[in-house]
């Protein structure tokens, strides 16, 4: 075998495979696949190892990377396996998949499943398909059971059974079943029964009809569950049960479990034909229900696991086991620790029908413990569905419009994971539901019951919204079983039950099986027995792997680190790598590994080394070049891989270590490049005698040349002759002028690369020799590269423009605000110009627009605002303009009290007509106060006259009256001032010599008068305004 070319690149690889397709015959039918490389691989799709083309029902759609072939009007001879096959330089990939064509359904009414045609022979091959599927039963123990299939394909396809993943002749002894193979009336495909001789416990479980043809494999699954005859039950239910095994012969093990967790039994029993198991508790026979679950391991164990266990879960469990050779047992007694804290009142119990609610309720010991909801391991958070109420002690969960799935165990929760559980019953058409969620390794066996309330109803299977299939589908009586062999990610989802407006969902979820990648190739050998030719044999891994494999071969360029894939080859012998498959000369060593869908083998490296030399051809050739006089002229060629290769200019090597160098004293300056296959050479800065000049490259395999022409410049440029840089501030006149040396010659303007076109804010002028670019009113936007372009020539121009200085007209000082907390603080900035930007600092961090800072820009001011001050927003800040700074330092204290004076309560004793003054004395002068005399509000007379000072508030009363005796109050937010007036005709005490008939209240000690800024009540303010 001969490999292809391994230019630089990548093989093609697939992303998304194409995946079987089955369709019924006349449809239609299509197959996608994503596959990348480098360059893109030329996609082609073959059946029976023969190209297709496209035709009047075949065609081969592609968008991009995804590549499709379509197939319209199906036909039994379209069925079969095909493939799609990627092919670049780098390597080649391929993908497959089937295509299965069925015939339509018959028209007649209800046809029987051996009424189903195949298609006639010489038709066309076909993967087995399965025309009818096994049946789910329920059957008693001792009854005989008659599993079926039929399946047809050409060629006929073998069938075979297995249960639970094993052969029937490893799981029972020869006398237990029966195969009963045969052939459907009319040749419609080939059958297989098996037949259970009287059907034993351990008999129950999943049953898999397996059909094999050389073009493929389908199985079908059934469930068989075997229960015990029905006892009756005992009359006193607390009667003492009789012993249903012989006692047992030594102490059982002592197993202790907190209460709320799970406790887990398993008991793993061999024997031949398989043990019956049955679980006992004290006794009792075990039947599974909501918090005892019964199952079967991977590993062959039974299992029992009872689910937050309660105080009446204690006692003894046994796992008993029987066959027709004996029987044994194995005891635990289980012992549940009981929490210090316990609930006061646990949960019970509860029915509830579907569509309705149901309530759960509990108590807790102490009104103040937090509690949670859980159903099962599902943390429940309050919601129109979910309704929790806390009244004192009371716990209590409203389980709203109640469905199938709201079945099941409830939990609430105190601290230390203490629980209590209980039982919710939803009672409607579905009796059993779906478990919330079920995990299957892939390629195992899924099983999904659901028990109705009434038998022979017809529910709905769907997964995802989508319908499945019926032949997975079994019904009897009341029981409904959905069986899914050899499960893949495919199959996962959310499937569902629905019978009428009931319905149950459980979360299927495929876990992959991890698998062993194959085995490395072995006895790699390398042979150089032709020039530039390597070949390299191996043989297939030791064992053979079980999966589809390929051979991926590497490179390595000595002294290189990095290993290259060359290709892909499919089968183990031997393969030719030529020196086209190498991107450069050199010394080259090689490995290989084989690689499945499960990964790749360690790499065997061949021993020794190759010198492989590339054969060069010219991809993209030397083109004659003419450029203006002074201009760089750039000669490049593209090879088909890396080799090094000479220039020559009129017949005379260029030194091609140097990557510049001259060509004699004085005379043309280049500049060689070489990068990957493309090869360069610049000639810098011709002069019109270079004109003719005939350049050449060379290499192994290609010789190429071409010429190079000067043209004379019609025009030059008289000013300016160099490069003019200017700098502008916005809103500036900037004219730009450009003189050639002939008059009303054209040119063009350009910014930046880009031609320029005329507007108000850019104006583009000709006069005579002269050509002007005009900025009317320059902005910062206009910064840039202008260049003035005329035949050959150019001038250039660097503009920048730049906003003026900024000037912080005031503040002037630094300025200091005191506030205290909740208070609103604004800083103001004024700036000499509206749209100058500023920045604030605060502590040195730029402060961002925040609902506890918030910016505001209004004409020249600038403010930042603290709407609620507290303690934290203290501290230095700063507005930045330009190259200006104010500064500002603020100060917020925590103040507890509005009320300075007085602190407690104070007396007021007066005679009537006499002047009585109440004064009240707060922190802030700002604040307002509302005076109350016993509850009610005080309104402004002649006779109460409410005044304000500064910080003081003033009740005065200037001739009080008997009436004027009470509780008066002087109120701000949540504190207040109490007095208390009591007025009489005359002093009562005979020490009172005071004849003054005015009686202030004041205050007892001095006061420092302050200065506040006449802002708004609810805001401090600092700096211009």
């Amino acid at each position: 075998m001969k490999a292809g070319a391994g230019d630089q690149g990548s093989p093609p690889c697939f992303l998304r495979f194409p995946r079987p397709v089955r369709v019924v015959s006349g449809a239609e039918a299509e197959l996608k696949c994503v596959v990348l490389g480098e360059p893109p691989p030329t996609v082609v799709w073959e059946k029976g190892g023969q190209p297709l083309a496209a035709s009047e029902r075949l065609s081969f759609p592609a968008d991009g990377a995804e590549h499709g072939l379509l197939l319209t009007g199906a036909l039994p001879t379209d069925a079969g396996v095909y493939v799609c096959r990627a092919r670049n330089a780098a390597g080649e990939a391929y993908a497959a998949a089937a295509v299965t064509v069925l015939e339509p359904p018959c028209a007649e009414p209800e046809p029987q499943p051996a009424e189903r045609p195949l298609p006639p022979p010489g038709a066309g091959e076909g993967a087995p398909v399965f025309l009818t599927g096994p049946r789910s039963q329920w059957v008693l123990r001792g009854t005989e059971v008659v599993l079926a299939c039929q399946a047809g394909g050409l060629p006929a396809p073998t069938l075979s059974w297995e249960k639970d993943g094993m052969a029937l002749d490893e799981v029972w002894e020869s006398g237990h079943f029966a195969l009963e193979p045969g052939r459907a009336e009319g040749g419609g495909g080939v059958s297989l029964a098996l037949r259970i001789r009287a059907a034993r416990l351990p008999d129950s479980g999943v049953y898999v009809c397996h059909a094999r043809n050389a073009l493929g494999h389908a199985q079908a699954g059934a469930l068989l569950q075997v229960s015990q005859l029905p006892e009756s039950p005992p009359e006193d239910p607390d009667e003492a049960p009789e012993p249903v095994v012989e006692p047992l012969k030594c102490a059982p093990k002592t197993f202790w479990v907190n209460e709320g967790k799970h406790a887990k039994f398993r008991c793993y029993v061999m024997g031949k034909p398989e043990p019956e198991i049955e679980w006992l508790w004290e006794g009792r026979p075990l039947l599974p229900d909501r918090r005892r679950l019964m199952y079967r391991d991977r590993d062959g164990g039974f299992v029992l696991k009872v689910l937050y266990c309660q105080a009446r879960d204690r006692g003894l469990y046994v796992c008993a086991a029987r066959n027709s050779a004996g029987q044994t047992l194995s005891a635990v007694q289980l012992h549940v620790k009981e929490p210090r804290l316990r609930f006061s009142k646990p949960l019970q119990d509860v029915e509830g029908r579907e569509h309705g609610i149901a309530v759960l309720e509990c108590k807790v010991p102490n009104s103040r413990i937090p509690t949670a909801w859980f159903r099962e391991d599902q943390r429940l958070l309050p919601c129109r569905k979910y309704e929790q109420i806390e009244e004192g002690t009371v716990r209590r969960l409203i389980i709203h419009r109640l469905k199938a799935d709201d079945d099941g165990v409830y939990l609430c929760e105190m601290r230390g994971r203490v629980r209590t559980v209980a039982n919710v019953t939803v009672k409607g058409p579905i009796l059993k539901r779906l478990p919330r969620k079920l995990d299957v390794l892939e390629g195992e066996n899924a099983v999904l019951l659901v028990e109705t309330r009434e038998a022979g109803v017809e529910g709905r299977w769907s997964r995802d919204g989508e319908d499945l299939p019926t032949t997975c589908q079994s019904s009897s009586g009341h029981m409904h079983a959905l069986v899914l062999p050899g499960v893949t990610r495919e199959d996962a989802g959310e499937v569902t039950f629905s019978l009428g407006n009931s319905r149950t969902t459980t979360l299927l979820r495929v876990k992959c099986v991890k698998h062993s990648p194959p085995g490395p190739p072995v006895l790699a050998e390398m042979f150089k027995g032709r020039k530039n030719v390597v070949l390299l044999t191996w043989k297939p891994p030791e064992p053979a792997p079980e999966t589809p494999f390929i051979y991926r071969l590497e490179r390595q360029k000595v002294g290189s680190e990095d290993w290259v894939q060359c290709f892909s080859v499919e089968k183990a012998g031997a393969v030719e790598v030529p020196g086209d498959c190498v991107p450069s000369e050199g010394d080259y060593c090689f490995r290989i590994c084989s690689v499945s869908e499960h990964g790749r083998s360690p790499h065997v490296v061949f021993h020794g080394s190759a010198h492989l030399v590339p054969t060069a051809r010219l991809v993209a050739g030397l083109k004659d070049v003419q450029v203006y006089d002074g201009e760089d002229a750039v000669f490049s060629l593209i090879l088909s891989t890396i080799i090094q290769g000479t220039w020559f200019l009129n017949g005379e090597e260029l030194k091609g270590t140097e990557p510049e160098g001259q060509v004699g004293p004085g005379a043309l300056r280049y500049c060689v490049e070489h990068n990957g296959p493309q090869h360069r050479l610049t000639l810098q800065a011709v002069k019109h005698q270079d004109s003719g000049a005939l350049v050449g490259f060379s290499c192994p395999g290609v010789q190429d040349s071409a010429a190079l022409t000067i043209q004379e410049s019609p025009v030059h440029i008289l000013s300016p002759q160099d490069k003019v840089s200017l700098t502008f501030t916005t809103l500036e006149r900037v004219v730009l002028t450009c003189e050639l040396s002939r008059v009303d010659f054209p040119a063009s303007w350009y910014k930046d690369g880009q031609k320029v076109e005329e507007s108000e804010s850019l104006v583009v002028k000709m006069d005579g020799r002269k050509h002007r670019l005009i900025l009317p009113a320059a902005e910062v936007r206009d910064s840039g590269e202008f260049e003035c372009r005329t035949e050959g020539v150019s001038a250039f121009f660097s503009i920048t423009v730049r906003d003026p200085p900024v000037h912080i007209l005031d503040p002037r000082e630094h300025v200091f605000v005191h506030a205290i907390t909740s208070e609103c603080v604004v800083l103001t900035c004024e700036v000499d110009r509206e749209d100058a930007p500023v920045h604030w600092y605060k502590d040195g961090q730029e402060v961002e627009d925040s609902d506890i800072m918030v910016l505001e820009n209004e004409g020249p001011h600038r403010r930042l605002v603290l709407p609620a001050t507290q303690p934290s927003d203290g501290g230095e800040f700063q507005c930045v303009a330009g190259d200006e700074r104010a500064y500002f330092t603020v100060n917020i204290t925590d103040v507890s009290s509005w009320i300075v004076y007085p602190s407690g309560k104070v007396y007021v004793a007066a005679v009537r007509l006499e002047r009585v003054v109440l004064t009240c004395e707060l922190c802030r002068p700002w604040a307002e106060v509302r005076w109350t005399k016993d509850g009610e509000e005080v309104v402004e007379s002649p006779a109460r006259l409410l005044q304000k000072e500064d910080t003081i508030r003033r009740l005065v009363l200037p001739a009080v009256q008997l009436e004027d005796s009470g509780e008066y109050l002087c109120e701000i937010d949540d504190e207040s001032a109490s007095f208390t007036v009591t007025v009489t005709e005359s002093y009562q005490s005979q020490d009172s010599s005071n004849n003054n008939p005015e009686l202030c209240i004041l205050l007892k000690r001095p006061k420092t008068r302050r200065l506040w800024s006449r802002f708004p009540p609810w805001r401090r303010a600092a700096g211009a305004e």
